[in-house]
C-alpha cells in the first residue's frame, strides 16, 4: 500500500491522554506506549458488557523507544459504522508513521485476531 495522510491525523493534536505510559505488547514488546483519543472515545477504558463505543470514535497507541520522547509508530483503531466488519466489532486498524500517514490499515487480520480476545468492544484497557 502507498503511504497516504489519515483522514485523522491533523486531528491528532487534540486527542487527549487516556492511559499512562507503560511498556507495550505490541510489536517485540521492548517499547513504550501511551493510548490517546478523540472525544467519541471518551467512555475508553472504563468499558463493559453494555458499554461500546460509537461511530466514530478513534484510539491512536503511541509507541516510543525506551526513555525516548519522540514516537517511533502509532496503532489506531477508528469504530466504524455497523456493517464494516461485523466480526470484527466494526473496527478498522491503521498503522502510522509518527507524521499521521497511513502504511496499512482495513480489518488488519493479526489486529482482529488479537483484539478478538479483548474483554469488551474488542478493546483493551490500555499498553498492557
Amino acid at each position: 500500500m502507498e503511504p497516504v495522510t489519515w483522514e485523522l491525523s491533523a486531528q491528532l493534536a487534540s486527542f487527549k491522554p487516556a492511559t499512562g505510559r507503560a511498556r507495550s505488547q505490541h510489536f517485540t514488546g521492548d517499547m513504550e506506549a501511551e493510548v490517546r483519543i478523540n472525544a467519541a472515545a471518551s467512555p475508553y477504558p472504563l468499558l463493559g458488557p453494555e458499554r461500546v463505543l460509537p461511530p466514530g470514535a478513534a484510539l491512536v497507541e503511541f509507541h516510543y523507544p525506551a526513555s525516548s520522547s519522540e514516537p517511533v509508530t502509532l496503532l489506531a483503531m477508528v469504530k466504524r459504522p455497523a456493517g464494516y466488519d461485523p466480526d470484527g466489532g466494526d473496527w478498522e486498524y491503521v498503522v502510522l508513521t509518527p507524521q499521521g500517514t497511513s502504511t496499512h490499515r482495513g480489518a488488519l487480520p493479526l489486529c482482529r485476531r488479537c483484539h478478538a480476545d479483548a474483554p469488551h468492544d474488542h478493546l483493551f484497557g490500555g499498553p498492557r
